[in-house]
């Protein structure tokens, strides 16, 4: 076929409601991707066929015999135990202590890298998207949830529990309603919809009404957007106190850590474009501290939702060529 073996590596964006799989080559190129349904109701071990389908689809799609794969890197939602590659604990897709690396390995026979979804799509954006030049760099997704990962030193860091980056449950209102205290709680896609949602209900007006009509179980990502940009003043409204929450949180992270740059990316912030980046930076030079380091680059992701899938497949080339490196030792 006259491609290179060795070059190439499949990488995986496992979510709740889908599974997206693509080719990466070392040049930082996806060369295909294919998208289906997670459907997690039919248990874990649909899921990870469903995976390995994806994922050999994805190949096929690329012109690539499996044989020319090298690896493949999957990002999963939930807390990961990387060394080993057990999903400790994904509540959307119900899976405790799931050895994903061991299971998945067996449906598609090649080596396996498993890490946390953000971690792999920060790892995206840093190293073939918006914060490649910078040494250090936060990313935080905004989504149905809200997840975060950290490169300090151009390394991806996991920390000594390997959960660093957890900003979406980081506490910003400790005396709140159990509910109402952690970023992800008051400011992600979901927190959004249903404060819109209750708003709407307790008979405060918005165009949302209209676009939905007594469908309130639609106001997603798309909805909220399209409100926000006609001048919905109550979107505008929840929207705004969204994202100064969210750039606190960020300020915070920066005062703590003094980083050079922090990437915003997920579904919410797609979906919103660079207006609520720009509401979010606003945030964030306001409370940062030093004054002097609101200097401190907020950006929008670049890769989009490609971003998971390159990054789990770039992720896995560094973790296999780490390893080859360790063994020649």
């Amino acid at each position: 076929m006259g491609r290179q073996q060795g070059k190439y590596f499949l990488g995986v964006d496992l979510g709740g409601t889908n599974i997206q799989a693509g080719v990466v080559d070392l040049d930082h190129r996806l060369l295909a991707r294919v998208k289906t349904k997670t459907k997690a109701e039919e248990g874990a071990s649909a899921v990870i066929r469903r995976v390995a389908a994806a994922a050999r689809d994805a190949a096929g799609d690329a012109g690539l015999d499996m044989e020319h794969i090298s690896g493949l890197g999957i990002g999963a939602p939930g807390v990961v135990d990387i060394d080993h590659g057990v999903v400790v604990k994904a509540v959307n897709l119900r899976w405790d202590n799931l050895p994903l690396a061991k299971a998945l390995r067996r449906e598609i026979d090649l080596p396996v890298v498993v890490d946390n979804d953000v971690n792999v799509a920060a790892w995206g954006e840093y190293v073939a998207g918006a914060g490649g030049e910078f040494p250090d760099m936060l990313g935080v997704w905004v989504g149905t949830g809200i997840g975060g990962g950290l490169i300090l030193g151009g390394q991806l860091y996991r920390g000594y529990y390997q959960t660093a980056g957890e900003i979406g449950h980081t506490v910003l209102h400790a005396d709140a309603p159990l509910g109402r205290r952690t970023l992800e709680n008051i400011a992600s896609r979901t927190a959004v919809g249903n404060t819109l949602t209750q708003l709407i209900n307790s008979n405060h007006p918005s165009k949302i009404s209209r676009i939905v009509g007594d469908d309130l179980s639609s106001v997603r990502s798309r909805v909220i957007a399209k409100a926000y940009n006609s001048g919905d003043r109550l979107t505008r409204e929840v929207v705004g106190k969204a994202a100064h929450d969210v750039g606190v949180a960020i300020a915070n992270c920066v005062t703590m850590l003094s980083l050079p740059c922090a990437v915003v990316g997920g579904g919410f912030t797609d979906a919103m474009g660079p207006k609520w980046v720009d509401l979010v930076r606003k945030s964030f030079e306001t409370y940062v501290f030093p004054p002097q380091i609101a200097c401190c680059k907020i950006l929008t992701s670049q890769l989009g939702d490609d971003a998971g899938i390159i990054g789990a497949g770039l992720l896995c080339g560094e973790v296999l060529q780490n390893r080859q490196r360790v063994k020649k030792k």
